[in-house]
């Protein structure tokens, strides 16, 4: 990585920028900017967001974001041969970003036949037990956001002596500039992408909404209809829960 790493620091120092300045300007930490120039991109948050970085800061400076990208991956597949930012802590841990997408495993292929018949047969059984409902809950599928629907608990309704706690939440999210958010609905994972600015989402749940933005000063929204109030300051990581109890906090 240190042929990039050189590159970058090289470039902004000859157009004069300190690293807090270039920090200001792309709404990158300082901290991950540091990371980068000294090629320990083990401390950012996934190889994901290591090329957004990288994408960013180069753009910054003037140089061609592709080439800088492109190298990025030529070293990383030459030199180390592993995903150079594979075991970052998660958030809470000391990374301020989100989490980098679940790893998948494949099995492998045996020369019998039988045994993975037989595993798979383990396995269809185990699933449809684990298929069966509560008889406490309801099957009926509820709207969770807007790529698509999940079956989740009917959440008990409002009483009807409090006219002021609405049945259903509804977030519609318009960032004023490129944010990436992770939001679930009801325990349903929804969002987990970088917004552009410009770009409209609309959430809904029963009962509750979580949400981790990166830029908290970009994340602009409306709740049920009526704009909600910032939820931080511009470059602040946050996380924030909605529910139909406190759902008038978050209005001006």
């Amino acid at each position: 990585m240190v042929d990039v790493s050189d590159r970058l620091r090289a470039a902004r120092e000859q157009a004069g920028f300190t690293i807090e300045e270039i920090s200001a300007r792309t709404k990158i930490k300082v901290v991950l900017l540091k990371a980068i120039e000294r090629g320990e991109f083990e401390q950012l948050p996934g190889a994901f967001f290591a090329r957004a970085f990288l994408r960013t800061y180069a753009r910054e400076l003037r140089l061609p974001p592709d080439e800088i990208v492109a190298a990025y991956d030529t070293q990383f597949t030459s030199s180390v041969g592993q995903d150079p930012t594979a075991g970052v802590p998660a958030p809470g841990h000391g990374t301020g970003e989100p989490p980098p997408a679940p790893r998948r495993f494949r099995l492998q292929a045996t020369t019998s036949v039988w045994p993975v018949a037989a595993f798979a047969a383990a396995i269809l059984v185990v699933l449809s037990m684990l298929d069966r409902p509560a008889p406490a809950r309801s099957t009926a599928p509820q709207a969770v956001g807007t790529i698509g629907t999940a079956d989740a608990a009917r959440a008990p309704a409002p009483p009807a002596s409090d006219p002021s706690i609405p049945e259903t939440l509804r977030i519609e999210i318009r960032p004023s500039r490129a944010v990436w958010v992770t939001g679930s609905a009801d325990g349903e994972r929804v969002l987990y992408r970088i917004l552009q600015a410009g770009e409209r989402v609309s959430v809904a749940a029963k009962t509750d909404l979580r949400f981790r933005v990166g830029d908290a000063g970009a994340f602009e929204y409306s709740l049920n209809g009526a704009a909600g109030k910032p939820v931080g300051r511009p470059g602040e990581v946050r996380e924030f829960r909605i529910t139909r109890e406190n759902l008038s906090s978050f209005r001006p």
